[in-house]
């Protein structure tokens, strides 16, 4: 099996070495063929060596991550995943399609979780998610849900709610159907908010169109239109209640 080139971008070394480590000894799939402490000259090497995978810090001196791709332009062929110590850059990966965002100490599942991510995106080149119209130029209000079978279009308002499952997402439809996509809940969570759903849970994303009551026993819980129930975690309620 071909190995998945890999270079480290990271200004700590101890992180270089921490995540050279845990790659060499938990992804045997993963070859980390040049490591970088300076942007800049991790800038110069990409420009003529692109791997197919980047691990990037983002506070980084002289050239954050953010700027180290937009220096490398918009022809960008290799995936990016950012392992940094702060939380609130979050939508700014997104924004620039990064595979995935991992918060430092880098924990060893979400990292075979990256891998796998990768495995699953490159092995199906045709995958698309979701459009890439903005949500609110998409008229029909259609999202296209990929899977290695196929590919189909639903209304965003027959999504009744969405599920975490390590690094893919059940999708539950009406009519008692079921979608299971290789993304993350986050993933699909930036996609789906401006269809008026909300995240209820670390682990469950739900339309708000098809909440039919709360519950206040038991912590507190939702019953959906289609009979199912889920949990509203407790720093979640206050806002829940506020937008219903």
């Amino acid at each position: 099996m071909k190995k998945i080139k890999t270079i480290i971008v990271d200004d700590e070394k101890h992180s270089v070495a921490t995540l050279s480590w845990k790659l060499e000894k938990f992804c045997p799939d993963v070859e980390v063929v040049a490591t970088f402490t300076k942007a800049p000259e991790a800038l110069d090497y990409l420009q003529n060596n692109p791997p197919d995978l980047l691990f990037l810090d983002i506070e980084m001196p002289r050239l954050d991550g953010f700027e180290l791709l937009e220096e490398l332009g918009p022809g960008i062929k290799f995936e990016v995943v950012f392992t940094t110590a702060y939380d609130e850059f979050g939508i700014r990966a997104v924004k620039v399609n990064a595979l995935d965002y991992i918060l430092k100490p880098v924990q060893n599942q979400e990292l075979k979780a990256a891998i796998e991510k990768f495995k699953n995106k490159t092995n199906n080149k045709t995958e698309v998610l979701f459009s890439n119209k903005n949500p609110s130029e998409n008229k029909s209000n259609r999202i296209a849900l990929a899977t290695k079978e196929s590919i189909e279009f639903v209304e965003a308002k027959n999504i009744i709610f969405c599920s975490s499952d390590s690094n893919y997402t059940l999708i539950f439809l009406t009519n008692n159907r079921k979608k299971i996509i290789s993304r993350t809940l986050k993933d699909v969570e930036e996609w789906l908010r401006p269809y008026n759903f909300y995240r209820v849970h670390n682990s469950h994303l739900v339309n708000l169109n098809h909440i039919k009551e709360y519950i206040r026993a038991d912590g507190g819980y939702l019953m959906l239109s289609n009979g199912k129930t889920l949990p509203v975690a407790r720093n979640r309620k206050e806002d829940l209640l506020k937008i219903m």
